[in-house]
């Protein structure tokens, strides 16, 4: 029997614990849990899905305590994980990230060009603050950081806690892309050993071989060079989501030498995708109007519940498998392969040494390990340094409070363009941000 743990989860508001915590229900035995904390600092929010979360545990995790907290102290104090994934600001916010780009014609989009630096400013500030505390109690605590965009925060704790080797930033794009390379191959997911390089949200596959060592990359690209690209689970997305695959369609017409992420698409067809937007209903709305509501609406049906039938027990097997397994790859020291966000330190060799990067490598009790990937092409090589002195300008920016520097990163950014476009949408943001983040 393995070792139990006590797991903390930040930011327990969020619509995707529940299937989280049908996750942990799958993995009882792979990684067993003996008390689940549940924090978030708006009581309201988790008051909508604690009924169902509490039966869920209740009928299959009986044997876990089961604690429900809006106290700081309690959530961080003795915890073995903490499983962060915080949206500062909530939905108000977010919407504000996709939403004032548009007004300029620029692409709204949560995690990339000025959505993603405004999303970043606030998560960045809250991550600081919520790695103290926990480090306040226990330096030997796991924070497993699920918190967007992923790339500024990951650089800006790296920054504030140098030392730090606890901290594991994540992000499943590669994961969700994986699983779908593999519904294509129709081989199971773990058969599949990928070669990768990129910052995160921004990066490209390169290879891709099964468990014999047998290179099936050939194969998948002249599939999707051919054929309408899917993700694994397409018949649950909105349209919205889709169009992002197909996109990996349009780039390959194009450059077919990689596989890109889909986020690579708001670099490269922008026009195209703000023409698609609606400005006053974004993705936002949509997840409101869908995910959101199918969760709560299932949420309220367990209120007053004693058992779970008529019920359905939630599972993420993207999100929530990812978070869980490389949990139990750092808890019982299984180095488990995937796309891992690390100190490049020499992996790409013709890149910056302290940007991080994204790469293929193993998790183990010591964390991530990159796999050395070499030097990249001129190509690729321009694009990341251009988006990686983004990235740094929006963590300086934001670290010392620098109107100059959130300006410099705002126009480096490819989904910007310019100066007259980074400083509107800057002065936008900075007007409704005030309560989370201020520069001068």
């Amino acid at each position: 029997m393995r070792k139990s743990h006590t797991i903390t989860i930040s930011g327990a508001g969020s619509t995707r614990v529940p299937a989280l915590v049908g996750t942990f229900v799958e993995f009882r035995d792979r990684f067993p849990v003996s008390k689940f904390i549940f924090y978030d600092i708006d009581n309201e929010r988790t008051s909508k899905t604690e009924a169902y979360i509490r039966l869920a545990l209740k009928t299959y995790y009986s044997d876990a305590e089961v604690i429900f907290t809006t106290d700081e102290d309690l959530a961080y104090s003795k915890t073995d994980f903490v499983f962060c994934q915080m949206r500062v600001g909530k939905s108000e916010m977010r919407s504000y990230d996709e939403k004032i780009p548009l007004k300029y014609g620029l692409v709204g989009q949560e995690t990339c060009g000025a959505g993603g630096f405004s999303y970043g400013m606030r998560s960045l500030t809250a991550m600081i603050d919520m790695v103290k505390k926990v480090r306040s109690y226990s330096a030997e605590t796991w924070i497993l950081n699920y918190t967007n965009p992923a790339a500024i925060v990951a650089y800006g704790l790296q920054k504030v806690f140098p030392e730090d080797k606890r901290i594991l930033n994540l992000c499943d794009q590669p994961y969700s892309l994986m699983r779908s390379f593999a519904k294509i191959l129709k081989v199971d997911q773990k058969e599949l050993s990928a070669r990768y390089f990129g910052l995160n949200h921004f990066g490209w596959f390169t290879a891709l071989t099964n468990r014999q060592g047998k290179d099936v990359f050939v194969e998948l690209k002249e599939y999707l060079i051919n054929h309408e690209f899917k993700p694994y689970n397409a018949e649950q997305r909105a349209k919205s989501w889709l169009d992002t695959y197909v996109r990996v369609n349009k780039y390959m017409q194009y450059i077919d030498e990689y596989i890109p992420t889909t986020y690579i698409q708001y670099y490269f067809f922008q026009e195209e995708i703000v023409a698609e937007s609606n400005p006053n209903y974004t993705r936002v709305d949509e997840s409101f109007d869908t995910r959101e509501k199918e969760v709560w609406d299932l949420c309220k049906r367990a209120e007053g519940k004693t058992d779970f039938k008529d019920l359905v027990l939630l599972n993420d097997s993207v999100f929530g498998n990812l978070m869980v397994e490389v949990a139990e790859s750092i808890a019982y020291d299984l180095n488990e392969e995937f796309i891992v966000l690390v100190q490049n330190n020499g992996l790409i060799d013709n890149f910056e040494e302290d940007a991080i990067v994204e790469v293929a490598g193993t998790i183990g009790k010591d964390g991530p390990k990159g796999y050395p990937y070499g030097p990249i092409k001129t190509f690729y090589k321009g694009l990341m340094e251009n988006q990686y002195a983004y990235e740094r300008l929006t963590v300086e920016a934001c670290l010392e409070g620098s109107y100059v520097k959130a300006l410099q990163a705002l126009s480096l950014n490819r989904a910007v363009n310019g100066l007259e476009n980074a400083k509107a949408v800057l002065d936008d943001f900075i007007e409704v941000s005030h309560d989370y983040w201020k520069l001068k």
